[in-house]
Parts: structure tokens; C-alpha cells; sequence
């Protein structure tokens, strides 16, 4: 068991023992996002990997792209790729893997999985993903120390075609 993992069984069973109830669901608040930064992240032609046993997969590379927001400015760095499998419901499970440098030269690896899926039962096209950073300890170790959720917006040329991607950053307080 983990450090946390204690601190929460002894919260809890304190909890217990002294008769605290646990608050009604009409006290409970969801937290409230905090915008951190954007990414817009050119990308190359997708490259489909053809049929496997959970979908088709689908590989795309990401060429580059700016950072910028409130709490993280830089630039995202050529060689990453997105990887893809396209469901056969026509959702797609999402694992981009790639390295972002902030203005101050600190490389921070980026892993943000997460779902997308097309329009349709009553709701409009879907994408979110949950990243994890991989930061040096000290200016930019607050990416670390968090949980994050982002958003996933599609930019398509003049043909239609997928040359960008704008992914936005929230921290989970």
C-alpha cells in the first residue's frame, strides 16, 4: 500500500470511529477545472496499420506545434506520434506519446490517452483524453503533482484532410 493509500484508510476509519457521516450527495461539490495551457500540434497524414483482433489501427506523427496559456509556454517537438484503434463502434481509443519544451529549455514528456467518437445519440462529436507529464523536478514539477484533463478539437485543411489538432489542459484541483 502506498503513503496516500494509508492516509486515506486512516481518514476514513477515523472517520468511522468518531461517527462523522460522510456528507450528503447534496453537499458534494465536483471541482472545478483550471485552464493551464493549449497546444496546437501539426500533424502528418495518417498512416492506417490495417485490421487487428480489438479494431483497425491507425498511426499519426506529430511534426511540431506551439504551447501557450497561463501556466506553460513553449513547443511541442517533432517525433511523437498519436496512435490509434478504430473501434467497431466507431469510437477511437487514443495514445498519443511525445515530448514538449518549455520556453525555458525543460523537456516535459507528454502521454495523454484517452476516447474519441464521432456524433450521434444525442450528443455531438466527443474527445477527451487524460494526460500524464513526466516534468524535471523544480519550475515546471507542478505537472507532476496533478491530475489533468484534456480537451481534443480537430483542425482539417481546405480537403478535409487532419493537419492539426488543438488540445487544451486542465488541472483537476
Amino acid at each position: 500500500m502506498t503513503r496516500l493509500s494509508h492516509m486515506l484508510v486512516a481518514t476514513l476509519l477515523a472517520a468511522i470511529m468518531t461517527g462523522a457521516a460522510p456528507a450528503a450527495a447534496a453537499d458534494i461539490q465536483p471541482p472545478a477545472l483550471q485552464f493551464v495551457f493549449e497546444e496546437r500540434v501539426d500533424l502528418e497524414t495518417p498512416e492506417p496499420t490495417g485490421p487487428g483482433p480489438r479494431g483497425n489501427g491507425n498511426r499519426i506523427g506529430i511534426v511540431g506545434g506551439t504551447i501557450s496559456g497561463p501556466m506553460l509556454q513553449g513547443k511541442v517537438l517533432p517525433g511523437g506520434a498519436d496512435w490509434q484503434l478504430i473501434r467497431a463502434d466507431g469510437c477511437t481509443d487514443i495514445v498519443a506519446d511525445y515530448f514538449i519544451r518549455a520556453e525555458d529549455k525543460a523537456l516535459i514528456h507528454v502521454r495523454n490517452v484517452g476516447l474519441a467518437c464521432p456524433p450521434g445519440s444525442g450528443r455531438g462529436a466527443y474527445a477527451r483524453a487524460i494526460p500524464v507529464f513526466t516534468a524535471p523536478i523544480g519550475k515546471h514539477d507542478w505537472l507532476n503533482k496533478s491530475v489533468f484533463v484534456s480537451t481534443i478539437d480537430p483542425v482539417v485543411d481546405a480537403q478535409g484532410n487532419l493537419r492539426q489538432v488543438v488540445l487544451r489542459f486542465y488541472a483537476v484541483p
